[in-house]
This record gives structure tokens, sequence and C-alpha cells, in this order.
């Protein structure tokens, strides 16, 4: 668990989205903390996720334990109180999971003034404590995914070749635009795309493939890596609760999934007036 890191910037908030389901939203996600995990990072990992085969399971979180729900209905957030909503995991950092009556959460979100920035007060206390805080949302443009997006710095897309997962891209990227209008503060923004599950053998991904860098390119988000190729790894991995890098880390998506996370961590270095805070990324 961590400990307070007086005096350390703040972490990033990563927030993983597509309207569409489908797309190794949390597939992406979990690679992610799992290598800046490898890199040195703290990281914690926040599941608003409670579909079946979710971030949680993945991970290999005990669901008995209080996760996310009850990190969402604290009213006065103290770092205490913060704490007892995260565990420990062997390869992903910490997580605070979706656990049972995740999905009631929205109700009592609903019923709630300043509704949208409930996760970000949540986070508050211990934003000191990590480098980047990894968050995975429905698939669904709904309250949850809402305050992943307000609280994040940065938003990451994971995009199947597909014509649906290209609409719910865009979906996205104008909800991004639609909450940055209300945040206050350092806006967030659309860090990058991961073309997942791709098959440069099927004659259409690759012509879908242009397509979503056209797209992203219209706003301004650039393609993360060239794509994470499909592979039976990223499954084989989830089912034995172990990091994808860990199990096969010479397969295809490992090494692709390395080298989103790089581009990530070379734009958040380009960023004007960041550069490298609490050291270097690549420590």
């Amino acid at each position: 668990m961590p400990t307070p890191n007086d005096g350390a910037a703040c972490a990033r908030v990563i927030v993983f989205a597509n309207q569409k389901g489908g797309v190794a939203k949390s597939t992406t996600a979990e690679a992610f903390a799992a290598s800046l995990t490898a890199r040195g990072h703290a990281v914690l990992m926040v599941d608003l996720d409670s579909q079946p085969g979710n971030l949680s399971m993945h991970v290999g979180a005990d669901k008995s334990l209080p996760g996310t729900l009850e990190l969402l209905e604290l009213r006065r957030p103290k770092r205490e109180k913060v704490l007892r909503c995260i565990q420990p995991t062997r390869s992903f950092g910490d997580v605070a999971c979706a656990n049972e009556g995740l999905d009631d959460v929205d109700k009592l979100l609903n019923s709630r003034m300043g509704r949208e920035l409930m996760l970000s007060r949540a986070l508050e206390p211990i934003l000191g404590d990590y480098d980047f805080v990894v968050v995975d949302t429905p698939p669904a443009l709904q309250v949850r995914t809402l305050n992943g997006i307000a609280a994040s710095d940065d938003v990451v897309v994971p995009c199947m070749a597909d014509a649906s997962s290209v609409a719910g891209m865009k979906a996205v990227f104008e909800y991004v635009a639609e909450v940055g209008e209300f945040v206050r503060g350092a806006q967030p923004r659309v860090a990058g795309v991961v073309v997942t599950r791709y098959d440069a053998r099927n004659s259409l991904e690759p012509e879908m493939f242009d397509q979503i860098a056209e797209v992203a390119a219209d706003y301004d988000a650039p393609l993360l890596g060239r794509g994470v190729r499909n592979t039976v790894n990223a499954r084989k991995a989830q089912y034995n609760g172990v990091a994808l890098g860990e199990f096969a880390p010479q397969s295809t998506a490992a090494l692709d999934y390395e080298e989103a996370v790089s581009a990530y961590l070379d734009g958040i270095e380009a960023l004007p007036g960041l550069g490298r805070t609490a050291g270097s990324y690549y420590s």
C-alpha cells in the first residue's frame, strides 16, 4: 500500500474509454498498468466497469473487499478511508476493484450535487502517492464514464479496425470536448488511440486502420503504436491472472503494447511546460 509522498508531483490520471464494447478496453488498461509498473512507476488502477470479465477479475482482485463502489460513496474523502478501498496486485500495481453493487452507483451519483466530480474528489487525497492512475470505464458514456473523464489528464481510446468501434471512438472524442467545457483547471486531453486486435491479413483492416488515423488526426489525437496484433496469448494471460508481458513477453501483442506505452510516454515528455516531473517517466 502507498505511503505519503510529500512534495512529489501528482499522478497523471489515464482513462481508457470507448462507447463500443468488446474493443479490448480492459485488456489495454491492464497492459498499460502492467507496463508502467514494470518500468518502476507507482500505479493505481480504478475499475469502473462491473461487467463480467472485467479488469478486476483479470488482475486477481478480491471483490469481497471494499473497492470502487465504496470509493465513490465517500462524501468526505479522507486518506485513510480512500486507502481502505485499495488493494495490491502482483503485477499491475494497486487496484480499487469493481465489486458487487457498482451498477447501482449511477443512481447514487445522479442524486448528488457535483455528480461528475465524485471520482476526482475521492482520488485527491492519494494522488501524490502514485505516478499514474489507470481508470477503466464501462462501454457506455454514462455517469461513471463522465466521472472518469472529468478526473483525467489523459484519455486513451482503444479501437478495433471496424466501423462500429470507430463510431464509438468519435463519440468519446466529442464527450471529452464536452467535459472539457465545464471542468475547471487542466482539461482532459485525448492522449491517443490504440488500434486493438489488429489483423493486417484481413484485407479490410488496413483500410480501416487508415480511416482511424484520419479521424484521430481530426481531433489532434495520435495513434499510439502501429496497432496491437491479435493473439490468443492475451486471453491466456488474463485467464492465469498474469501480466501479458510476463506470460508471453515476446508475443506480438506484448511487444505492440510496449510500443504503445512508450508512445504515450513520449507524448507526455513533449507536453509544453511539463517535461520530466518527479523524475523521468522512463526510470
